[in-house]
């Protein structure tokens, strides 16, 4: 709602608070980010000293939640809310008039929520009666908003590590819904069981070109082949092609440890259904979208072979087709992982990532960083990525995960070799590194996986079987 311009013995009133260094009392009305709960509350402000505490409520969570905020800048202030079900909550808010504000707030997993305040209860009254109104309509679950715990004797789920209150408000992980079953055992995949990765980078889209994605893409395989991955890589595919290669990843699952799909390019999402976009569709409308993109559940259809997969999507860096389109909102939406998957996001569901000012994207640059570190969990991984962007992009971009693993992985279990450097003479590359190269790609059949053997290891020991492979492939 637009700000009410307040009356001038409202200003009055807040003038002599001013003049005497007294509270002024707020009231505070806000929802979650997707409307599936809202919240009210009460504040007091010392304009004087410039900090205030409030005390909001959830209204179907139920939980209660109060703290303190304190001036960081003139008309803006930050603050800590603890909740009684252990949710901490950092908000930041500014006055928007000398009657009304608004903010945000972010809990330590991830849930977000927007909420303006007011110093007149009648508008306060008003702004709670349609945000009521929207979420009665909406009828949302709120499930998705309590924080995952592990059961013991009971499936696990993501595990989430609370932060504590000095900490900055970055995001452990989206927690995912609860799983019920039988008592499991948590399995351990080894570092040397057989992975399989699917990566594609789409970056020559006819309307809205992106400069990174193949770089992207090839980064990342080069990375994932030195940590035992065999990788099946496409770049700047159409829509047939595109189909064909993650059909082809899923009847190649079979009898692997490990699955991984990443996708870089753009990614729309339509009534909360995610697809990425092949550089060769022409979209309209929304239902010409369906038509021409790639639909997300049908990659995670493919990953069903695996018993553990993880999923990567730097794909929401805009749509360019949004004009076209009633009601559709920016970036991708929020999925529900598979039992045994992990969906990395490059930025909050409904938010955009950024393509990147150098060779690579922000979220990936992160990425390649983090992923060669030994000993780190996979969820561990994801959360080092997550404060490498949010540092690198001053908290404009806040990446996000939704897992249901079952089992415990490691990328790297221990320090990678370091690259031999170049030499004229064949076979001077006999390393570790090399060999993990070869084992990953000697068995594929796309012509690319060799060509990016020999861009890594020219005068390698296999570059003769790989130039070979590569005319065979070719001739076919």
């Amino acid at each position: 709602m637009s700000p009410r311009v307040p009356s001038w013995q409202h200003l009055i009133l807040i003038a002599a608070a001013l003049l005497l260094g007294g509270c002024v009392k707020v009231f505070i009305v806000g929802h979650t980010d997707d409307w599936s709960d809202y919240m009210t509350g009460t504040g007091s402000a010392d304009p004087l000293a410039g900090r205030g505490e409030a005390e909001i409520r959830f209204a179907k969570l139920g939980s209660r939640c109060t703290g303190k905020f304190t001036d960081y800048a003139p008309g803006k202030s930050r603050g800590e809310l603890q909740c009684d079900d252990q949710r901490v909550i950092k908000t930041d808010s500014r006055a928007v008039s000398m009657s009304q504000g608004k903010g945000y707030g972010i809990d330590q997993w991830g849930h977000r929520g927007e909420f303006e305040f007011f110093t007149d209860a009648g508008d306060y009254e008003r702004e709670l009666a349609s945000v009521r109104t929207e979420v009665e309509r909406r009828k949302l679950d709120v499930a998705h908003l309590r924080s995952a715990r592990v059961v013991p004797g009971a499936a696990s789920t993501t595990v989430l590590t609370p932060i504590s209150p000095a900490a900055p408000a970055v995001p452990v992980a989206a927690a995912a819904p609860s799983l019920t079953g039988s008592a499991t055992a948590i399995a351990v995949v080894p570092s040397s069981g057989k992975r399989l990765a699917l990566v594609i980078g789409n970056g020559a889209y006819r309307e809205a070109p992106l400069k990174n994605p193949v770089n992207d893409a090839r980064a990342l395989a080069n990375k994932l082949r030195t940590l035992g991955f065999e990788v099946m890589l496409g770049e700047n595919l159409g829509q047939r092609d595109m189909n064909r290669l993650v059909a082809r990843f899923g009847e190649r699952l079979a009898g692997h440890d490990v699955g991984m799909f990443f996708f870089a390019g753009h990614g729309i999402q339509i009534k909360g259904k995610n697809y990425l976009i092949p550089i060769d569709a022409q979209i309209a409308s929304e239902n010409s979208a369906r038509a021409e993109a790639v639909d997300v559940d049908t990659i995670l259809d493919q990953l069903s072979p695996s018993p553990l997969n993880v999923v990567i999507l730097d794909a929401c860096r805009n749509n360019p087709f949004e004009r076209r389109f009633r009601g559709v909102s920016g970036g991708l939406a929020q999925m529900e992982a598979p039992k045994g998957t992990l969906i990395a996001y490059a930025t909050a569901p409904g938010k955009v990532a950024l393509d990147g000012d150098g060779a690579n994207s922000t979220y990936t640059t992160a990425l390649l960083k983090v992923l060669g570190e030994p000993g780190l969990p996979v969820e561990t991984v994801f959360k080092r990525v997550r404060g490498e962007v949010v540092q690198m992009t001053g908290d404009m971009q806040v990446p996000w995960e939704a897992s249901s693993l079952t089992g415990d992985f490691f990328f790297a279990t221990r320090s990678l070799p370091a690259k031999p450097a170049a030499s004229t003479s064949s076979g001077s590359t006999d390393t570790e590194a090399e060999l993990l190269f070869w084992q990953s790609v000697k068995d594929s059949q796309e012509a690319e996986d060799f060509d990016a053997y020999l861009r890594q290891y020219p005068n390698g020991r296999f570059a003769e079987i790989a130039r070979n492979r590569i005319k065979r492939l070719k001739a076919k």
